[in-house]
Parts: C-alpha cells; sequence; structure tokens
C-alpha cells in the first residue's frame, strides 16, 4: 500500500466523505476504487496509433462553460448538440481522435462543468 496526500474541490470531499459514510468503508478504499476504475476506463488510450471514436456527455450550467474547450479541440470534435434537462445545459460530442487527445478533451471539460464522461462506440 502507498500512502500519499491528494487535494480536491471541498464540495468532492464532502460527497466522498457522505458516500464513504453510506457504504460503511473508508474514503482511501473509496478513492481507491474510483481511481482503479478510472484507469481501467482507459487502458487502451495509452496505446500508440489509439483511436478513439464515441460520445463525450457534459453537464454544466452554461454552453459558455464548454464552447471555449470545444473550440480548442475541434481537430477532435466532429459534432455537438446542446440542449436543456432540468434547468442544465447538456452538451454532446461526437469525438475521434487519438486516445490522448479525446481524453485531454474530457478532463478539461471536467474541471468546467459537473459531468464529464466519454463513452466510446466502437
Amino acid at each position: 500500500m502507498k500512502r500519499f496526500g491528494i487535494a480536491i474541490p471541498k464540495e468532492v470531499a464532502s460527497e466522498v466523505e457522505k458516500l464513504s459514510q453510506e457504504l460503511g468503508v473508508t474514503r482511501s478504499d473509496l478513492i481507491a476504487v474510483a481511481v482503479q476504475e478510472y484507469l481501467e476506463s482507459r487502458k487502451n488510450h495509452a496505446d500508440p496509433g489509439h483511436q478513439c471514436v464515441g460520445a463525450v456527455l457534459a453537464l454544466s450550467d452554461s454552453f459558455s462553460d464548454v464552447g471555449e474547450i470545444i473550440e480548442e479541440h475541434k481537430t477532435s470534435v466532429l459534432a455537438y448538440t446542446h440542449l436543456h434537462v432540468e434547468g442544465k445545459c447538456l452538451t454532446i460530442l461526437v469525438v475521434k481522435g487519438s486516445g490522448d487527445a479525446v481524453e485531454r478533451l474530457t478532463l478539461e471539460l471536467s474541471k468546467k462543468v459537473h459531468v464529464a464522461r466519454y463513452v466510446p462506440l466502437m
């Protein structure tokens, strides 16, 4: 077992604390499982030449939260649509590109929005 400290937003820390209590597990155990799932989900992204084709779902308060990021990554974004759901903005991007480019796009979105998820289609 390796120990190290991390810094996460207060809101995320509160959610981790709440969920760990609900599940009866330690915060460390919960975070270890979440990190392991993330690493498994991106396993093929590191392969040289790996091409992703999929969708990125981003839930935000405003399209302005994602518009600039879409523009910065336009070589990987084939198309996108934007709609409103339950008072939030849902942007769905169809993406194609190298695994690392799609992962960078998804990570940048995740810093600006409530939820950002990549879903592989092929």
